[in-house]
């Protein structure tokens, strides 16, 4: 009597542990749900594009790319925070996920404790660039003409973004009193500059080297270290302003609470897909570095970035919205 009952017991609990270790084997058996949190034509639309192909095949599910633009990429990041836990919805987060909670009020999330920052995927130079009409050859004939403007509109990928932190931070190194126009993405910023609604402006060099090839805007610099090598005949902003160096990135988040199989899963999955030689190579031809990091030096990025924006609220150089 006693074997049986404990048979019937060992039964009972394998019952219960095996749905449980299929259901871990399976992820994913749906499509997964990649959040762009700014409108299409943009770097983050880009590299979501660029990548969900085969990142479906590594996952063996299609990705469903869902852009939710608005406030600068916190709308889309809500979403996610809103989202369950379980692998099937994630966002790609621009630089102004890890500074809008200086910026934009009442957030539905707390930056920090909200998510889990899996993998810095890739950055891009941003470029400074002006409308053709503008009478400016290079940074010095720039400042000059805006100094003789106060109040001259330049544009942004969104407020907090790292066009606008460039942008802040030329402010501060040439005091410079200029008017910030952002944009739910860097499409419609282009839109505007090639309109002449808006001067000019820093922006990811992803989006904007097709126009500055085209002969349809002028490059001034690259916000970078050193130039672009898309650009090599442009100044990188390094040489003009020393120390001045605030890419675009680009990198993959997920809600706090990931199954860790399911976490180490997705990682992989990732990680393959951005070096898988199609992709780097549609990479390299729009001017996107792969980095395809580890959380742990994705984190630091974040808080790197985090206390850039801090000093520049605190010079009310950036005001909250």
């Amino acid at each position: 009597m006693l074997r049986r009952t404990l048979i019937h017991t060992l039964v009972a609990a394998l019952a219960c542990t095996l749905p449980a270790l299929a259901g871990a084997q399976a992820h994913p058996s749906q499509p997964v749900r990649l959040i762009v949190p700014f409108a299409p034509g943009g770097a983050v639309d880009q590299t979501a594009r660029t990548i969900s192909n085969t990142l479906g095949e590594r996952l063996g599910q299609p990705i469903v790319v869902e852009n939710r633009p608005g406030a600068s990429g916190s709308l889309g990041a809500g979403e996610l925070r809103r989202g369950k836990p379980d692998g099937y919805t994630l966002l790609l987060a621009l630089d102004s996920q890890a500074v809008n909670h200086h910026i934009v009020k009442s957030l539905p999330f707390d930056t920090f404790k909200d998510f889990d920052y899996l993998s810095l995927l890739v950055t891009t130079p941003q470029v400074l660039v002006v409308r053709n009409e503008l009478p400016v050859q290079n940074l010095d004939q720039l400042v000059a003409y805006l100094k003789a403007r106060p109040g001259t509109a330049y544009g942004s990928a969104g407020t907090a973004s790292a066009g606008h932190v460039n942008s802040a931070q030329l402010s501060i190194a040439k005091g410079l009193q200029t008017t910030h126009v952002p944009y739910k993405g860097a499409a419609p910023l282009l839109a505007d500059l090639l309109g002449g609604h808006i001067d000019f402006a820093f922006a990811g060099l992803s989006v904007m080297l097709p126009h500055i090839q085209a002969g349809k805007m002028r490059a001034i610099a690259v916000s970078t270290a050193a130039r672009s090598r898309q650009l090599p005949q442009v100044p990188a902003m390094n040489e003009l302003i020393p120390g001045f160096e605030f890419p675009t990135w680009i990198g993959l988040v997920g809600p706090t609470g990931l199954p860790a199989d399911v976490r180490a899963k997705i990682l992989k999955a990732f990680q393959d897909t951005m070096h898988d030689p199609q992709v780097a190579a549609r990479f390299a031809e729009n001017a996107f570095d792969i980095v395809s990091s580890t959380p742990e030096a994705f984190m630091a990025r974040v808080r790197k970035d985090d206390q850039v924006m801090a000093d520049l609220v605190k010079r009310k150089i950036v005001g909250v919205d």
